[in-house]
């Protein structure tokens, strides 16, 4: 059974946090040596599920919503600043949402060794590629051997070259997956709130994650096609059972989904990030029932028909919820109408998207006008009441997930790394599964319409474009994976979309290094950017996309 635990033990552990980041190497220093000894296998399983599931969700975009803005998701209604990518200028902080985890898992895989538990170091394992891999994918080169050890007096960590540190993680889940597989001992599936013991599901998580990073860096590793096919003939995610998800709870904000009401009411400051244009109108496009489960109808949307006007309208979608929405004509003769009239780009539909890369502008986004602030905007739709649940069996803290899988082996099809498989099947199921996530069966017809049937007898280029558009809805609100992915395929291609077709703002690359390593670790931190072809900046390409 997949439920949470609360784990106040976890406060003793570790000591970083987000406030004490100028501590850091501090606070590292000072940790206790043994502060591990007495803690059980079972605890430190479920503390590192829970923090690495919430942490790295959070990042993609339920809390920060800087990378689902970037990959366009959302857009900012009023905090525009990630609508332009503003927030990679500056030196970027996130690396210390993932030091405690880390630290946590990489304790735990000594201890688990030094008891012969070879099941519990395997899993801990996994969760110290997983959340290194997500850290490298961020930033680039990052102290991944030297990093986190100011309790054995290592204070100025050297940066590893990204080169060194994805075969090491790749090398982690091979031997994870052979550690769990030879483990005698049980894992207590009441402390497994992820798999509930089961060791086959962790074994396919282990292999999953990593194809993942095999077609991330497989255009520079050796032997990568062989390496890909080998790994996509073992025990891999096919199903939503498999998928690497934690459910959140309803009661205590620390347990609930980051969006919900105990954050932000749905008349508040959930209003501030919308649904993107390019989100909506690519699933208006497919007659996709996501748009339903994601996006609330338009408060007042607009009308070409005068007789329209003032007549309300009910919506019931997919999951019950209930919306009333009120249409407008657009009375030219009303001064306040026309001046906002050339801004109006969506009319006659019930949903509506922010335009890509509007800054500071909301009277320009549909033409709304008469919003009593800026956080209000009544032709721009809002996202659903879903998402603004503390709790729902639909929302999940996850790190990986079948749909994904498939996309990557259909993706491996076409690419030739591997052999006897169909892509088109591949490319199939995985939209199957990523529909089912949300509660939604495969409509009858999907596949009829031209932006959604896989192009059996197109080029490569059109295969290949065709799973990305999928796997980007896939991978919905998991900006750093969408993020990522985008940055090394630039499919589908949106960063041109809206007010971005300018080109005037250039897609970012990497997170600058926080200015804590700039202050606290100078002299290993000048050797990283040294390195950077154009510096710490955002534009500079590490080895993945060299």
């Amino acid at each position: 059974m997949k439920k949470q635990i609360s784990i106040l033990l976890l406060l003793a552990l570790f000591i970083i946090s987000a406030c004490q980041k100028q501590d850091l190497r501090e606070s590292e220093l000072l940790q206790q040596r043994n502060a591990l000894e007495s803690a059980t296998p079972n605890l430190l399983l479920s503390s590192i599920i829970q923090q690495s599931a919430f942490a790295y969700q959070a990042e993609g975009g339920v809390s920060n919503p800087q990378l689902a803005a970037t990959v366009q998701y959302m857009q900012g209604n009023r905090n525009s600043d990630n609508n332009i990518y503003k927030g990679f200028a500056l030196p970027t902080t996130d690396l210390y949402n993932f030091t405690t985890p880390i630290k946590l898992a990489e304790a735990s895989i000594s201890r688990m060794d030094s008891l012969k538990l070879r099941s519990y170091q395997g899993i801990f394992l996994i969760f110290k590629s997983f959340l290194w891999s997500t850290v490298t994918d961020l930033y680039g080169d990052i102290y991944y051997t030297q990093g986190l050890q100011g309790q054995n007096g290592i204070l100025f960590p050297k940066f590893d070259d990204q080169k060194d540190i994805y075969p090491a993680l790749i090398k982690n889940l091979k031997d994870a997956a052979k550690l769990i597989a030879a483990g005698k001992e049980a894992i207590d599936p009441t402390y497994d709130i992820l798999y509930g013991g089961n060791k086959a599901e962790w074994i396919k998580f282990a292999n999953s994650l990593q194809l993942r990073l095999l077609m991330k860096a497989g255009k520079n590793l050796p032997n990568a096609a062989a390496q890909i096919d080998s790994i996509a003939a073992q025990p891999l995610m096919t199903s939503g059972s498999d998928d690497a998800a934690i459910p959140y709870l309803a009661g205590d904000p620390t347990y609930s989904w980051p969006r919900g009401s105990s954050y932000m009411l749905y008349s508040g400051n959930y209003m501030i990030y919308r649904p993107s244009k390019t989100l909506v109108d690519t699933l208006k496009a497919l007659a996709d029932p996501r748009l339903g489960v994601w996006v609330a109808p338009v408060e007042k949307p607009w009308t070409n028909v005068s007789a329209q006007n003032g007549t309300s309208v009910t919506t019931i979608d997919p999951l019950g919820f209930s919306y009333v929405s009120t249409w407008e004509y657009i009375d030219r003769t009303n001064s306040n109408i026309a001046h906002a009239a050339s801004s109006i780009v969506d009319t006659l539909t019930l949903y509506a998207g922010y335009t890509a890369g509007m800054y500071e502008d909301v009277l320009s986004a549909n033409g709304s006008y008469d919003f009593p602030t800026t956080i209000f905007n009544y032709k721009i739709s809002k996202f659903s009441q879903l998402l603004n649940q503390n709790s729902h069996a639909l929302l999940k803290a996850c790190m990986m997930q079948s749909d994904e899988v498939q996309f990557l082996l259909a993706e491996a099809a076409v690419k030739g790394y591997i052999t006897g498989a169909n892509p088109e099947t591949l490319y199939n199921k995985g939209v199957t599964l990523a529909l089912n996530r949300w509660g939604q069966n495969l409509p009858s017809g999907y596949f009829n319409n031209a932006r959604a049937k896989f192009p059996t007898s197109g080029t490569d280029d059109q295969k290949l474009e065709k799973i990305a558009l999928q796997k980007w809805l896939g991978l919905f609100m998991m900006g750093v994976e969408a993020y990522s992915d985008y940055r090394r395929t630039r499919l589908p291609f949106i960063e041109l979309n809206g007010e971005l077709a300018s080109g005037i703002h250039k897609f970012p690359l990497r997170f600058r290094y926080p200015q804590t390593e700039m202050n606290d670790n100078a002299q290993q931190y000048q050797a990283a950017i040294a390195k950077l072809d154009l510096g710490d900046t955002e534009f500079s390409k590490m080895w993945l996309l060299q």
